[in-house]
């Protein structure tokens, strides 16, 4: 397999519209990596990049080693697995997997036992002699893993190969590509919008928004310490809650007003909090970090919609000036209109600059983490 490294990779249309903008990324050799942002923020063309199938505007690609600017796709021994599946519809599943080994002119006996060996990893034996409109989406799906790990390729591309499957299909399927990387132990760029995808599948997280890479690092380590808003709200679900509050002082410390009441901020925070005082910032806290407070002396608001989910309940309430989320235990009742009050564990909690959105606190570095690029 292979190390993958971007450095300063830029992508312009129409002479000034960066798509993607200055990318520094290191991919390890037999890593997984998840690109994930909205819709539009450059994680596809990035990876269609690598591929080859998009040119660079600037910057370098490298690949084992080798700089790929100028090599075709068909050169980069990559294999890439599409959204839209692109099967051909009058081939065998057999064929189709076979077809790129046909073209490269290997010798049929290797092309066979490369084609049934990939059909009894995804398990897809039995459809071998099915054309593709016989298949169902996550077979299909499987068909187009098989035909990318048939060619035995230095990196594997996906992008968004699970959008077109239902909810139950996809976390069959999630779980199949995480153990197939674990059997291959291939280096693998996987795209997706869905951050949960990405929390679950990745062994590191690359966001993305507008062209520029907000952050890189593991899944838990994005969760605990995103360097912005823009991370903090984006990985985790439900979202974080975002509340605008004003920074005071009194005689006991550092208070928080955001107008359904004050809270106090953990002790270890609230040194970074002191430069605040008299200013507004965002605070962060996490639905799990927001529980129910039975004496009825927390933080008040008025519940409008209530989301039970069997294991938990999500309590939507309104605050004097937002509107945030809460996870409950279940055995608990509520109803819409009711005024309730919640105690943040504000510990837990995150700040963030209101104009900059940049974090307050600073980022804990792990190794083997990066607390930003670009």
């Amino acid at each position: 397999m292979a190390k993958v490294i971007l450095k300063d990779v830029t992508k312009i249309y129409d002479g000034d519209v960066k798509a993607v903008d200055s990318v520094n990324i290191e991919i390890e050799d037999k890593e997984f990596v998840v690109f994930v942002g909205p819709s539009g923020c450059g994680k596809s063309t990035t990876l269609r990049m690598v591929a080859g199938l998009e040119e660079i505007s600037g910057g370098e690609i490298s690949i084992d080693g080798q700089v790929v600017n100028d090599v075709p796709p068909k050169d980069r021994n990559i294999a890439m697995v599409f959204q839209n599946y692109a099967l051909y519809p009058h081939m065998s599943v057999y064929d189709n997997m076979a077809f790129g080994l046909k073209i490269r002119k290997l010798p049929k006996a290797e092309i066979d036992q490369r084609v049934r060996e990939a059909a009894r990893i995804l398990d897809i034996e039995k459809y071998l002699d099915r054309k593709p409109k016989q298949l169902s989406g996550g077979q299909r799906q499987r068909v187009a893993v098989g035909r990318a790990i048939v060619r035995n390729p230095k990196v594997f591309l996906f992008d968004e190969p699970l959008s077109n499957l239902d909810a139950k299909l996809r976390v069959q399927m999630r779980a199949e590509i995480i153990d197939l990387h674990q059997r291959l132990q291939a280096t693998m760029i996987y795209v997706t919008h869905d951050q949960v995808e990405a929390m679950t599948m990745g062994d590191k997280i690359v966001v993305m928004k507008d062209g520029l890479v907000q952050q890189i690092g593991s899944p838990l380590y994005l969760y605990n310490h995103p360097i912005n808003k823009f991370v903090a709200g984006f990985i985790g679900s439900p979202p974080m809650n975002f509340l605008t509050v004003k920074v005071a002082s009194d005689g006991n410390g550092i208070v928080l007003d955001e107008g359904s009441g004050k809270l106090r901020p953990a002790e270890v925070h609230a040194a970074a909090l002191k430069p605040y005082v008299g200013k507004e910032i965002i605070l962060g806290l996490r639905p799990e970090d927001i529980p129910y407070d039975e004496t009825a002396k927390g933080f008040k608001t008025t519940i409008i919609v209530v989301e039970p989910l069997g294991a938990e309940i999500h309590l939507w309430a309104k605050t004097a000036f937002s509107q945030m989320v809460s996870k409950v235990p279940p055995h608990h009742t509520f109803k819409i209109g009711d005024d309730v009050c919640f105690a943040p564990v504000m510990e837990k909690a995150r700040y963030f600059e209101l104009d900059s959105e940049k974090s307050i606190l600073p980022v804990a570095v792990v190794e083997g983490d990066s607390p930003a690029a670009n």
